[in-house]
């Protein structure tokens, strides 16, 4: 029974260890659509305008965004042929460890006691950036990226995390097709 707990806690440590690391992320796109037409792009400033997030982190999105697509090969213009959306979603993930102790052990000098069991509780936030690229001549989503990652609001370097989100996001654009 103790070495079963023992290892259902060195797995239950992997996969909180696995969850804090990564940015995990997803697309989807229209596979009628033949991406390597698009040139130019834009930013849609309403809906960015709508997106719950500081004003310092919308700049950086946008920014990494900006350079993503330029490495692509896109250019901004006032007459785009895509444009691009963002939102975000943040939600508190809490996680209970429990340390159960059955039975009594022996004590050396004193005879036996009971151990009590503890519990421990830990949390974290965990941050989805969604990035919507729309086809202007028809007004269709025509791809949509998704990153999902832990967040830290006091980490010092947000940039780097931020860069790190959009960078691992436009990994998966252009698609490659099937």
């Amino acid at each position: 029974m103790f070495k079963l707990n023992k290892l259902k806690i060195f797995f239950f440590t992997i996969f909180l260890l696995l969850q804090s690391c990564g940015i995990y992320v997803q697309s989807d796109y229209d596979k009628d659509v033949d991406f390597s037409e698009y040139n130019t792009f834009a930013f849609y400033k309403p809906d960015i305008d709508k997106v719950k997030i500081s004003d310092l982190d919308k700049k950086r999105m946008l920014k990494y965004i900006d350079l993503s697509l330029k490495e692509k090969g896109l250019t901004r213009s006032d007459n785009p042929d895509i444009i691009v959306t963002i939102e975000t979603l943040s939600r508190e993930r809490v996680y209970l460890r429990n340390n159960l102790a059955y039975g009594y052990y022996p004590r050396v000098l004193w005879g036996y006691y009971n151990h009590p069991s503890s519990s421990l509780v830990t949390s974290n936030t965990q941050g989805t950036l969604f990035i919507n690229i729309i086809d202007t001549k028809n007004n269709q989503l025509v791809w949509q990226g998704r990153g999902v990652g832990i967040i830290n609001e006091f980490r010092e370097d947000r940039d780097k995390m931020i860069s790190d989100f959009v960078n691992k996001i436009f990994e998966e654009y252009p698609p490659k097709p099937d």
